[in-house]
């Protein structure tokens, strides 16, 4: 008897939360159409400038790793040096409305040089690795700053920073309002210039 009871409380349990999907589906209309979105006019560039040298782990496969709305844009494996500006051009699948990339850029190298000062090796008196070091070591920030162009026209300029010792992660937002397919510069003449 028990077990027919189980049964009879799930199917009346299950009833009653179909009843309400298709009571919720007749009252807002029932068919939700496909989002669609628009490309943006125009032609993106992004320019990544690393401030630090970035390199792969055992734990992060990649030294930079570059994405917009999940697709990788760009992903690096070995080594950037510090000051590299890294342009990806042109930048397809930016829609109107908000764009979202995500960035990841690897410390590890930069780490392991720093940290091999804090180690002895036969040669070292102790005291002589650690005192050279000074401060520092992994427990420092790090930056990445991201430039993204329309048409070779500034339009964002962020700087990800990351946690001490970690790998900077983060993510920068573009709004593109819909219909902006022009800018203020194609809105009106420039006087010519010269002698007056």
């Amino acid at each position: 008897m028990r077990p027919l009871l189980a049964v009879g409380v799930i199917v009346v349990a299950l009833g009653s939360v179909q009843a309400y999907i298709t009571f919720v589906g007749s009252v807002t209309g029932g068919k939700y159409g496909r989002i669609e979105l628009t490309a943006a006019e125009g032609r993106f560039h992004v320019n990544l400038t690393i401030s630090f040298n970035a390199r792969a782990t055992v734990f992060e496969p990649e030294s930079v790793l570059f994405q917009l709305h999940g697709r990788t844009l760009l992903r690096m494996e070995e080594p950037v040096p510090a000051g590299t500006v890294l342009p990806i051009d042109p930048v397809d699948g930016i829609v109107e409305g908000v764009n979202e990339f995500y960035l990841k850029v690897a410390t590890g190298g930069e780490e392991t040089e720093e940290n091999a000062a804090f180690s002895l090796s036969a040669d070292d008196a102790p005291g002589e690795s650690t005192a050279a070091a000074g401060p520092g070591g992994a427990d420092k920030s790090r930056a990445v700053r991201v430039q993204v162009f329309r048409d070779d026209q500034l339009i964002v300029e962020e700087t990800i920073w990351s946690e001490l010792g970690q790998a900077v992660d983060g993510t920068v937002t573009l709004l593109v309002p819909a219909g902006s397919g022009t800018t203020d510069d194609d809105d009106h003449q420039h006087a010519p210039k010269g002698p007056s």
